[in-house]
């Protein structure tokens, strides 16, 4: 990467770090499948951040799994008016389609059970699948937004 452009990246942050008002960030591109740069900019329990630094992802994860579900689809290897059961024959979401699952219309309870999800490493696939199922639907899919977590 030339200089002039890892500068001007580094200008960037910082206008967005004052825009946003943030305590602090970090960016970074791959190409090729590796990395090409790293920008940081202010503190993180009083250090600046690394390339390493840990951000709380929370529902940005969202965004992510809706592009990957889109690129699938481009990919015609799935279509959004598919029924969840297609795709995830295990599941108790049997009659939510994958268009519902991305627009929180799918019925499904807004966290998972057990403790603070927020707060724990996680679970495997059984764990969540087992959140599906007809006691914690919160109505029938399409009916009404309800904002999911599961989904």
């Amino acid at each position: 990467m030339r200089p002039r452009t890892a500068d001007r990246l580094l200008l960037r942050l910082a206008e967005e770090q004052a825009n946003s008002r943030l305590p602090s960030l970090v960016a970074g591109l791959v190409r090729d499948g590796g990395p090409v740069w790293w920008g940081g900019r202010g503190r993180v329990h009083g250090e600046p951040p690394t390339a390493d630094t840990q951000y709380r992802i929370g529902s940005i994860t969202k965004t992510l799994v809706a592009v990957c579900v889109m690129r699938l689809r481009d990919e015609g290897r799935l279509a959004l008016t598919d029924h969840v059961s297609a795709h995830l024959a295990e599941t108790k979401a049997a009659d939510a389609t994958i268009a519902q699952l991305l627009s929180h219309s799918a019925g499904l309870q807004a966290e998972t059970d057990g403790p603070w999800w927020e707060r724990t490493p996680g679970g495997g696939w059984d764990d969540l699948a087992a959140t599906f199922s007809e006691q914690t639907q919160r109505h029938r899919p399409s009916r009404r937004f309800h904002y999911s977590n599961v989904g």
